[in-house]
């Protein structure tokens, strides 16, 4: 398991090359034709001009267009409600719903005791990151701290098909602080998401039968407090066979004491590096605190995997 370093220079998506298409097919149009498009001035509280972003299916919110800090991108933030779950996207103005080319999808999974409005606050800054390079962002809340139980689980389907059906979508990544850790590598491992191509942990958790044993009253419940529940949706207990192919980064803390790195993150990386395209694992000293410079990381970690 090797050490990256966190300074790697991130590289644009908008030049990453489809799986599923020729290496030739672009995956990210760019912002031609869109940079020129201007949307009107208007009063505040004034209807949402769904121009050049329409309005989505399920769609019930959005917030006056915003620009993202760096590369000064215009985006649009929407909440949407579908299958009895509730989801904030991010969406670039270069990457319109069924964009002719296809483009990129970052999934943030939010911590325990979070919901889908983390995209507004641990995820602001690399979900920014990420509309710079042209790609959709998307938090679902997947039920609340739900981990990987059925109802999260069934959420996560609905969600794919969701996305898949509005976005024109070439390739994902997928990004977890925390508790959101257990359901993304569980839904990554099998294969619950279109076009993903690699996940980054950040102090983000593995094995459900340790959160459980360390932890059953706050565990417990939405598994109705059945450890056959807790162990039948458990990743840890996937095959490593479950892992061929795939690409992960883990960034850890040995003095984690929330997530302890050997049962979760690094036990991980070392079930998933015999088999695995790609395994990175990166040490802070932070402990349970996730270290701002993994947004940047996370951002040029996922261009590396293009």
């Amino acid at each position: 398991m090797s050490r990256v370093r966190p300074d790697v220079p991130a590289s644009d998506l908008s030049a990453v090359r489809s799986p599923l298409a020729s290496r030739r097919t672009v995956l990210l149009g760019a912002a031609a034709g869109l940079a020129g498009v201007a949307v009107a001035a208007r009063p505040a509280q004034a209807a949402p001009v769904y121009t050049p972003i329409p309005k989505l299916p399920g769609e019930v919110s959005r917030t006056d267009t915003r620009t993202t800090r760096i590369g000064k991108k215009k985006f649009e933030v929407i909440d949407v409600v579908w299958g009895k779950d509730r989801a904030r996207l991010y969406v670039p103005w270069a990457t319109p719903p069924k964009a002719p080319k296809p483009g990129a999808v970052a999934w943030m999974y939010h911590s325990n005791g979070s919901t889908h409005t983390a995209l507004d606050g641990a995820y602001a800054y690399p979900g920014m990151l990420m509309v710079d390079r042209g790609a959709v962002c998307v938090c679902p809340n997947f039920g609340g701290s739900t981990w990987t139980t059925q109802a999260a689980l069934t959420h996560q389907v609905n969600w794919d098909k969701y996305m898949s059906g509005v976005f024109n979508i070439g390739v994902a990544f997928a990004r977890a602080n925390s508790g959101g850790g257990s359901l993304m590598t569980y839904a990554y491992a099998k294969d619950m998401v279109r076009g993903m191509r690699g996940i980054y942990l950040a102090n983000a958790t593995y094995d459900m039968e340790d959160l459980y044993a360390r932890d059953p009253g706050r565990i417990g419940p939405v598994y109705g407090n059945d450890p056959a529940l807790v162990a039948a949706t458990n990743p840890a207990r996937l095959p490593q066979s479950a892992w061929a192919g795939k690409r992960v980064k883990t960034v850890v803390s040995l003095v984690d004491p929330v997530v302890p790195p050997e049962k979760h993150g690094l036990a991980l990386a070392a079930l998933a590096k015999p088999v695995a395209a790609d395994v990175r694992v990166q040490y802070h000293e932070q402990g349970h605190t996730v270290p701002g410079w993994t947004h940047s990381d996370m951002a040029a970690t996922f261009s590396s995997w293009l």
